[in-house]
Order: C-alpha cells, then sequence, then structure tokens
C-alpha cells in the first residue's frame, strides 16, 4: 500500500475515534448536574435534640441547575429513634434522570434535663426533741425510669436544738444530670397552749329613744333594689316628705306614716348621680342608730350607694357601681390578736399564710384582690369611732366587700377537746341556698378531703343571743341576729354576703399535722379557689408553683 493511501487511512481511524471519544463525553455530562440541598437553618445539619422531644423540621429546599425541585425530595428517617440517646443519620434525597442525589444530617438525641425531686410534706414544723420522721419523696426524670435507689440525704437537723435546719436530696441520672431539692425544718420551743380561744366581744346596740328626736332613723338596711328606711318624726305634718338636696338638683318624695313612724323605700336608679343631704320636711333628717348598724355602702340595682355622717347629719352619695376587686379576703385577727394557739403555731400566722397564698393562686388566674391585713398587724380598722378594732375589720369588710364579686374570712378553729376535726364554714343566716351556690360546692369538696369523723354542724349560722347553731344546708332563712362579726356587719351594713371558713381544728393534734405540718392546708385551699375562679367564668388552672 502506497505511503499516501496510509496517511489518508489513518486520519479517517483518527477522525472515528476522536468522534467516538467526543460522543461519550458528551453523552456523560448530560447525566451530571448541579444537585444543591440547602438548609433555612444551617446549624439544624448537626444538632441535638432533647430525648423524647419532636424533631424540627429542616426546611430543605433541592435545586437542580439552579431550578427548585422541591417537589423530589424524600427523607429516610427510619434509624432515628428519639427516645434513645444517641447519634443518628437522617438521609435526605431525590431521585432526578435515574440517578440518586442525596445529603445527611446528623441528630445527637441527648439528655440533659435534670431530675425532679417532690418532697411530701414540704417543710416541717417539729417542737424540741420531738423525733423527725421523714415524710418521703419522689424522683421522676424525663428518661430513666427508676432513680428512687440513687437519692443521697443531708440531713443537718438538730432536734435537740431551736432553730431552723435544711434536709438537702440530690440525685443523678445516666447523663450526669443533677436534681436537687431542699426541706426546711423549724425546730421550735412549745407555745403556752390556749385550748378555747376568746369569745367576740358583744356589743349591745342602744335603742333610739323616740321622744327625745325629732327626724330620726330608727332602722335602716339595703336591699337589692332599694334603700329601706324607718324613722320617728316627733311633729307630723298634713303632709310629710323625705327630701334629697344637692346643688343640682332635688327631689321629694312622700312618706308613708304609721302614728310617729315613717317608713320609705328610696329607688337610687330614679335619682341623678352626685351627694344629697337628706331631710324630712324641712329638717335635718338625724342619725342617732349606734355606728355599728349604720348604712355604710351598699350596690343598689346597677348604683353604689354611700352614707356619710356629719355630726348626725346624713348625706347618701349615688354613683354607678363597679366592681374594683374580684376577690376580698380577711385574715382573721393579727398583731395584738392571737387567734387561737397551740403548740406550734399561732392561729393569725395560719390565717396570713394560708391567706397570702390564695391572693396568689387567684392573681395568677388574673383576678384582683383586696386583703384587709398582708402583715403581722390587726389592719386599717377602718369605720366609725366606737367600734372595737372586730367590728371595724368587719365594717371594712362591707365598705369594701361592697365592690368586690366575693368576701371572705380565713380562720382556724380550737376547742376544749382533742377529737373534733374537720372544716367549718360560717354564714349570715338570712342568706338562701341559692345565695349559697359556691359555698355548698366548696363544702362538697372538703367533705372529700377531710376524714371526718364525729357527728358534727359545719355549714351554719349562729344566733347573736342564743348562740345556737343553725344549719344552713337546707337553705332555710332565719330571722334572728348573725353572732359573728364577718357575718353580720357586712350584711347589716352594706348587704355584702361575707363568709367564714375554718379550715382545720388547731386542738386536734393530729389533725392540724395532718392539715398544716404536712402541708395539706394548700389542697384546701386549692378547692376553694377553684370553685370561685370557675364560679366567676375563669378555667382554673391547678399549677400553683408561682405561688409555693
Amino acid at each position: 500500500m502506497n505511503k499516501k493511501l496510509i496517511i489518508i487511512i489513518m486520519i479517517i481511524i483518527d477522525s472515528i475515534i476522536i468522534g467516538m471519544i467526543g460522543g461519550y463525553v458528551y453523552t456523560e455530562k448530560r447525566n451530571q448536574y448541579e444537585v444543591l440541598f440547602s438548609y433555612e437553618d444551617i446549624s439544624l445539619k448537626e444538632s441535638t435534640l432533647e430525648v423524647n422531644n419532636p424533631l424540627v423540621d429542616a426546611k430543605i429546599i433541592v435545586t437542580v441547575d439552579g431550578e427548585d425541585r422541591s417537589d423530589l425530595l424524600q427523607i429516610d428517617d427510619s434509624r432515628l429513634d428519639t427516645s434513645t440517646l444517641g447519634t443518628y443519620e437522617i438521609i435526605y434525597y431525590i431521585i432526578y434522570n435515574k440517578r440518586r442525589y442525596e445529603d445527611i444530617r446528623i441528630v445527637k438525641v441527648v439528655d440533659t434535663e435534670k431530675p425532679k425531686i417532690t418532697l411530701n410534706g414540704g417543710n416541717i414544723m417539729l417542737l424540741l426533741n420531738e423525733k423527725y420522721e421523714e415524710p418521703g419523696y419522689k424522683v421522676t426524670d424525663n428518661y430513666d425510669k427508676e432513680l428512687s435507689s440513687n437519692i443521697t440525704v443531708t440531713n443537718e437537723v438538730d432536734n435537740t436544738k431551736a432553730g431552723t435546719y435544711k434536709i438537702t436530696y440530690k440525685v443523678s441520672d445516666s447523663s450526669g444530670n443533677v436534681g436537687e431539692a431542699n426541706r426546711e425544718v423549724v425546730v421550735k420551743k412549745p407555745n403556752v397552749v390556749v385550748a378555747t380561744p376568746p369569745k367576740e366581744q358583744k356589743i349591745e346596740v342602744p335603742k333610739v329613744v323616740e321622744t327625745t328626736y325629732d327626724n330620726t332613723i330608727k332602722k335602716n338596711k339595703f336591699t337589692n333594689n332599694v334603700v329601706h328606711l324607718e324613722g320617728y318624726l316627733k311633729d307630723v305634718h298634713e303632709e310629710n316628705k323625705i327630701r334629697l338636696v344637692n346643688n343640682d338638683n332635688t327631689y321629694e318624695f312622700p312618706l308613708t306614716m304609721k302614728g310617729n313612724n315613717y317608713t320609705y323605700d328610696i329607688n337610687p336608679e330614679e335619682i341623678n348621680n352626685g351627694t344629697y343631704k337628706l331631710y324630712i320636711n324641712d329638717e335635718a333628717l338625724l342619725n342617732k342608730m349606734a355606728p355599728i348598724v349604720r348604712l355604710a355602702r351598699a350596690k343598689v340595682g346597677s348604683k353604689l350607694v354611700t352614707f356619710s355622717y356629719n355630726n348626725d347629719e346624713i348625706s347618701m352619695a349615688i354613683t354607678d357601681h363597679a366592681y374594683v376587686y374580684d376577690i376580698l379576703i380577711n385574715p382573721g385577727h393579727g398583731g395584738w390578736d392571737s387567734g387561737a394557739v397551740n403548740e406550734y403555731v399561732m392561729e393569725k400566722e395560719m390565717n396570713l399564710k394560708v391567706s397570702l397564698y390564695e391572693k396568689c393562686r387567684y392573681e395568677a388566674h388574673g383576678l384582683s384582690v383586696y386583703m384587709t391585713r398582708t402583715s403581722d398587724t390587726y389592719g386599717a380598722k377602718m369605720g366609725p369611732s366606737g367600734l372595737s378594732d372586730l367590728h371595724k375589720v368587719a365594717y371594712e369588710m362591707g365598705y369594701y366587700g361592697a365592690v368586690s364579686r366575693i368576701v371572705y374570712s380565713n380562720h382556724h378553729n380550737s376547742i376544749g377537746n382533742n377529737y373534733y376535726s374537720g372544716y367549718e364554714i360560717l354564714l349570715a343566716g338570712s342568706l338562701t341556698s341559692d345565695e349559697l351556690t359556691n359555698e355548698l360546692k366548696i363544702a362538697n369538696k372538703w367533705n372529700n378531703i377531710f376524714n371526718l369523723t364525729e357527728n358534727h354542724t359545719r355549714f351554719y349560722a349562729r344566733d347573736y343571743d342564743t348562740e345556737r347553731i343553725y344549719s344552713k344546708l337546707n337553705g332555710e332563712v332565719y330571722s334572728f341576729k348573725d353572732n359573728y362579726a364577718v357575718n353580720r356587719i357586712p350584711k347589716e351594713t352594706a348587704n355584702v354576703k361575707a363568709v367564714i371558713y375554718e379550715g382545720c381544728y388547731m386542738s386536734n393534734k393530729n389533725e392540724f399535722k395532718w392539715y398544716w405540718l404536712n402541708n395539706n392546708w394548700r389542697q384546701v385551699s386549692e378547692a376553694k379557689i377553684e370553685v370561685y375562679v370557675n364560679s366567676l367564668g375563669i378555667d382554673y388552672n391547678s399549677d400553683y408553683s408561682t405561688c409555693m
């Protein structure tokens, strides 16, 4: 073969080979694409996850040669177990033009939560030389199932010396997280025991001498719709009127007369807001009744009516009624008045602690609370001069109770025996069962909380003169004067329902330990709080941790 022909053949062969090589490279290039897996939060590509928590979506966008193809994204998380500690791979992938493209996400499941130690009984009070008995505890953890055997207890209590001591509880879980709780133990000298608290000081109300004064009030009261007045006129005219006068308005209403005695019901809805001086005919209406029974202020219809007495002349202010407080709480006793006493504590201390706790719980539900005292005092003691401290507190409860939705007083019982136990709820005799719906619900809840053994009246009113107890469970209404100032004075002077709660018998040592030393008083309070919160249209939240 000549040289020229050989060269031509070689050129042809080279062209074929080059063509073949060029075609292969081109085909391969057509099957390679720029595939990107983009994380909205790149920190999630290698992240930690708390055990038993749900995995956070990485929100991955997949592009192929710059085109969004997230519609092709698939996830293989079959290896992930969020309930078990360890390191896991999650594979994100797409199938494109018969090829698989993937990206691997690393998730480390960890436990960083401390074990929780819950102490039975909370803080404890001991008398000198009284043996400390561990009330117990419970350990819970988000991962480890049983840690109670791992707990260590450091007890520093010396029951031979008065003082405050700490018991420390610690436990570690398998991840090295350490949980801790502390119990305070107060060792104290016994108090002098007072078996029976002093009886309420009674004040006899002097009657108005009808022949001495003209244009006087003998009797008055608020109802839900009117202000009822009864009085005496020494000089009766042909037409007798009660007059309400201020700078802007004068109102005149004919009196109903029976001899020298008049009656009239003032409807505040018929009168413009303002402060009015009261007259009978042309003479100022005079008050000669004792301070303890003078009208103070009350919600009457849609109005707030407030009385004032200046040199016995009577003025009446009328405004639109609005509630200022949801709850009014009176922590009974305080200051110089210890209330009942046992070996461990004074009643005034218990009343205040319970009341402050309940105040905190109501406020945690978004409610507003008025308290007659927040420290170891007897409170503001407002009201007319001539009243005892106790009656001034009761007057204050009525005065502020008129703009409060719920009014009650916290106490704790004592009696001259050690077997009475349980709660008592003291009420005004004039209240109906419809008016006591919430209090009956509370009593029913307490019946399931207390270990009631003896047959004892617990939901009652007491007669002022005879001290006889009348059960209120049947809803019967009584006409007698109520025994307790806190029930009586708010009702008489402000038309306010004020309830007294006796939380336990301090004179029953076993019940007292269960109720107070083991902190079951909180459970008793919560039953009350739940009923009242629900009655105000609010969902009850049982988490009391912020008020501990």
